[in-house]
């Protein structure tokens, strides 16, 4: 039996420089991506293979993946195909090369556990695998049939998309052009001209006479009798493989044959029978194979295009040898491929998916079903067997494992076409779950769906298969963070337990997935009422593993709810969680309310909420719990940054975060260092943590990541009293959040931007009033919020500022205020220059001067804090007359000189103006002089001097060049040499130099 094909692509030559176009354009750095669409059999695998290959001849580095998969689509498998190829033989990366996403890497190839790490952070990792194999010579990604790929899948390439210009590398992708995600995903990405979407129509009579012609050997079509390429005209419809499998039927048939001199020639009819053209001559080959081959194809063909052949075998009630000689003929045959792939032992394919659809048409409706119901009998069957100790030497099944979600989907497909819905209900609970184990959470909503959907018309639906699916796609929602539709899902669950009377703590697990829901979505007396529901249900005595995990969730919703005892009741529930987690071994439960409990703690002592943090990074090491173990290295880094406004732990923090693939904790911890970097006044190092904030929110599509950038950079503007940047941010973050609080989109939104950064942002505008009124709102808005009191960095100066204003007293400076503010890097010296202004006030001058510099001591690291109060204090010192306010005065002129804070420098010279000291002028060219020579008091005249000196000016030249005397030029020489400490005018040559090119 032959096969005939053409060895030229016919037809394609525009498509084909297109693909070709692309290629070259990614090995030159610009990368992108192209989606190949058109129906079954038009050529698109054929079209995307010869690129592949003249790239692989031009030195590209090549991976492929497919999509097709038995029935429903298998998640993340393509792209755990493809990386499988990359990451394995000549070539592949080395050690170091993908830096922190490798791990990732690793576990897509095990299709992705469940481990914290969001879809994007996959997205990612393919997309640094690209670009590190493509690093020399390119690399092109092949994805085939993307029609049938999950939804996560979708989402990666969708991201693949965005991210590939600018790269070394192209993406190839196939599909069918029908509507589904897969073609809305490729015509978006055309929309956004971030892709090129090829559509292949029907060759057109020249081409398909061509192509015939190709397949029987010759190049002109005059060779091809005229009542062949009349039936291939009139059947085909310019479908290449339909072409190429009516001449293989004819030829085979023995209706088209070749006689030596005469060419080929028709010697039968050329009617290929029916349902349609690939039916009759697929079915053609497939009746000349043995019986049990044919029973072997037609249970293959209701499993879909790929097949695991055990499943196969048991359906058609043959034995392996007998399966594997049919699968032999059926390949010689051309009906399936050759053999498996090292990734899928045991599973086959069809050679194209009209294959198998002309294999099923042919059976009559009641062979299919009857199929079906044996084929998901037998992968259940294959379920208990993989899950069975297995006896020495007995050999694993050809499908190579377990069968996974993939094989629970197919099997409730099988019940689906067979009948049996309610069957099939319960089998996709199980693909559910197995989904959202491999961390394919969108795809096991999906799943869970589909069998909602099939449970309301399955009348013989068990109330325990109904509530076990509803509980698994609640579960799921709140993993995804899709929470909208648990109040409706839950009301339906506790209908259903309830009828079937299911045992209370059964129900009471149903409310405490709504209350996590309510948590996620901030509804904290929904999330309360759920968790009241749950007790009442467990009654006065729960089982210690349901009392720590609904203590846990308590906790969160108390400490944020609106009542009176938050704080005290969260911190009890948090502690019992605790120790009840404890005890019963429950680590992950002890993590979240460890967690809880240092919320608790915060306001209230920062030393034992270290200590509770450190306990949380103890016990995720001990349990294997990377994602707890960084949460609270992150948590300790923000301590940190609190006490002693220190950056090592957020940083060490960021590291094991990225190393891990954790991408949503490392822009955490750059929100917390660029917050760590503006109050230390480092402003190159926190507009580089907000970069880095804002690429991983764009790159990864992080919607709330993008909202906290924008805080951020509000921050930042009103560290450098840029209004008008402040505003901006503040009015984006106001419209994202619709009336929302910012702080239930992160804990220090409300008092660090709108209280800080507004206040602060006064302050350095010169705008006392202004300041006092946003500091007073932020305070409001802060005593909503008791998790973050006394943490916020806000206290400090609107204390300093009530204070010299007379707003604030002693009562402010004892107790509990003063100890929180003691405890905060940045408040600290504010609270020590209130109490200096008071003590000022009650005319005792000496202990207010030493109160004032004891509040100095260790603010190097905090220089704008520092001069504040100096700026702030020296007011109420020059008025009741104590301290040293015209050394502070000078000394906060010169800082917020520096660093063109210009409004409050005037203010500081007209501050000393008034008390009689001699100010500076400020002349033109001040701004130009290095620091460190403003510092020395140099001028701006002397530096000119200066600079000219360094280009080896002599002092008549100088003087000539700046129209003074020589004698002036001599008595600018003197005052540098003191001002600087250079003894001699080599030495003060040898400065000169360094700035006599502006250096």
């Amino acid at each position: 039996m032959s096969s005939l094909s053409s060895s030229a692509l016919v037809g394609r030559e525009p498509e084909r420089d297109l693909l070709t176009a692309a290629v070259a354009s990614a090995g030159e750095g610009r990368g992108s991506s192209v989606f190949v669409l058109g129906e079954p059999g038009i050529g698109k695998s054929r079209l995307v293979e010869e690129t592949a290959a003249v790239a692989m001849s031009s030195g590209f580095r090549v991976l492929r993946g497919r999509a097709a998969s038995a029935g429903r689509a298998v998640p993340l498998r393509p792209l755990a195909e493809a990386v499988f190829s990359g990451l394995r033989g000549e070539g592949a990366p080395g050690d170091g090369d993908l830096g922190p996403y490798e791990p990732l890497l690793s576990r897509l190839c095990g299709l992705a556990p469940q481990d914290g790490a969001p879809l994007v952070g996959y997205a990612e990792a393919v997309l640094r695998l690209l670009g590190a194999l493509g690093r020399s010579g390119g690399c092109v990604l092949v994805l085939e049939d993307l029609h049938d790929a999950d939804a996560d899948t979708l989402t990666i390439v969708d991201y693949l998309t965005d991210n590939l210009p600018g790269r070394r590398a192209v993406l190839l992708a196939t599909l069918r052009g029908g509507p589904g995600p897969a073609l809305d995903l490729a015509e978006a990405a055309a929309s956004r001209r971030t892709a090129r979407a090829v559509r292949l129509a029907g060759l057109g009579p020249a081409h398909t006479a061509e192509l015939a012609a190709r397949c029987l050997g010759h190049d002109d079509p005059g060779e091809v009798p005229e009542a062949v390429l009349d039936r291939l005209h009139a059947v085909s419809e310019g479908v290449p493989f339909v072409v190429e499998e009516l001449l293989t039927a004819m030829v085979d048939g023995g209706s088209l044959v070749r006689r030596p001199g005469d060419g080929w020639t028709v010697t039968g009819s050329l009617d290929a029978g029916v349902p349609a053209t690939v039916a009759a001559a697929v079915l053609q080959r497939v009746d000349h194979l043995e019986p049990a081959g044919v029973a072997l194809l037609e249970a293959a063909a209701v499993l879909g295009r790929r097949f695991p052949v055990d499943i196969a075998a048991r359906v058609a009630g043959i034995d392996r040898t007998t399966a594997l000689r049919g699968l032999r003929q059926a390949a010689h045959a051309h009906l399936v491929t050759d053999g498996t792939t090292a990734e899928e032992p045991g599973w086959h394919s069809f050679r194209h998916a009209l294959t198998a659809d002309a294999i099923t048409h042919r059976l009559l409706p009641a062979e299919r079903a009857a199929l079906c119901l044996a084929a998901a009998d037998a992968i259940e069957s294959a379920d208990a067997a993989a899950h069975r100790p297995r006896g020495a030497g007995e050999p694993e099944g050809l499908i190579g494992g377990g069968p996974g979600d993939d094989l629970y989907r197919l099997a409730a497909e099988l019940c689906v076409a067979g009948g049996q819905r309610a069957r099939a209900a319960v089998l996709l609970t199980r693909a559910g779950r197995q989904a959202v184990l491999r961390g394919a959470l969108l795809t096991a909503v999906e799943l869970l769906d589909r069998g909602l959907e099939l449970t309301a018309d399955a009348v013989d639906a068990p109330p325990e298969a109904v509530a076990g699916l509803l509980e698994e796609l609640l579960g799921a929602l709140v993993l995804t963070g899709d929470v909208r539709r648990v109040p409706e899902l839950g009301d339906r669950l506790d209908r259903v337990l309830a009828v079937w009377g299911a045992p209370p703590a059964r129900r009471a697990a149903g409310f405490l997935i709504r209350a996590r829901a309510a948590a996620t979505a901030q509804q904290w007396e929904a999330g309360l009422t759920s968790v009241r529901r749950a007790r009442e249900l467990l009654g006065a005595e729960p089982d210690p593993a349901s009392r720590a995990a609904l203590d846990s969730v308590a906790a969160h919703l108390v400490l944020n709810s609106q009542r009176p005892d938050r704080l005290e009741s969260a911190r009890a529930l948090a502690e019992g969680a605790v120790a009840t987690a404890e005890a019963v071994g429950l680590p992950e439960v002890s993590c979240k309310a460890l967690n809880m409990l240092g919320y608790c703690l915060r306001p209230l002592d920062l030393a034992e909420t270290e200590r509770v943090f450190e306990r949380l990074v103890a016990t995720a090491d001990a349990h294997a719990l990377p994602v707890w173990r960084i949460r609270g290295l992150l948590e300790l880094g923000v301590l940190d940054r609190i006490r002693i406004t220190g950056t090592d732990r957020l940083l060490a923090a960021r590291r094991a975060a990225e190393e891990t693939g954790a991408v949503l904790m490392t822009a955490w911890a750059d929100m917390h260092l660029a917050q760590a970097h503006v109050l230390r006044d480092e402003q190159d190092r926190a507009l580089e943590a907000a970069g880095r904030l804002r690429t991983t929110a764009r790159r990864l599509r992080l919607g709330e990541v993008q909202l906290i950038g924008v805080g951020v950079d509000a921050i930042i503007a009103a560290s450098r009293g840029e209004r008008e940047k402040l505003q901006a941010a503040l009015q984006a973050m106001e419209s994202a959040l619709a009336g929302r609080s910012a702080g239930a989109l992160w804990g220090y939104a409300d008092t660090s931007v709108w209280g800080w950064a507004q206040g602060i942002c006064s302050l350095l505008r010169e705008e006392p009033d202004r300041a006092l009124a946003e500091f007073t709102e932020a305070d409001r808005a802060m005593r909503a919020l008791p998790s973050t009191r006394g943490v916020t960095g806000f206290l400090g100066p609107y204390l300093l500022l009530r204070t010299v204003r007379g707003a604030a007293g002693w009562a402010e400076l004892d107790g509990a205020v003063a100890d929180r503010l003691s405890q905060v890097h940045w408040d600290r010296p504010f609270a020590g220059w209130s109490r200096a202004v008071l003590l000022g006030r009650e005319g005792r001058a000496a202990e207010a001067a030493k109160a004032a510099e004891e509040a100095l001591a260790g603010t190097e690291a905090i220089p704008l804090a520092r001069h504040l109060c100096l700026r702030l204090g020296a007011s109420a010192a020059l008025a009741d007359g104590w301290g040293h306010p015209v050394e502070w005065l000078s000394a906060a002129e010169q800082f917020f000189h520096d660093r063109g804070t210009t409004r409050v420098a005037a203010a500081c010279r007209a501050l000393l103006r008034e008390a009689g000291s001699p100010v500076s002028r400020r002349r033109r060219g001040h701004d130009a002089i290095p620091q460190e020579l403003r510092r020395a008091g140099v001028t701006a005249r002397e530096y000119e001097v200066l600079r000219l000196l360094g280009r080896g000016l002599g002092n008549q030249e100088i003087a000539e060049h700046l129209f003074l005397s020589p004698r002036t030029v001599e008595k600018h020489l003197a005052s540098l040499r003191n001002r600087t400490d250079r003894s001699g005018r080599a030495a003060l040559i040898a400065l000169a130099r360094r700035y006599s090119d502006g250096q």
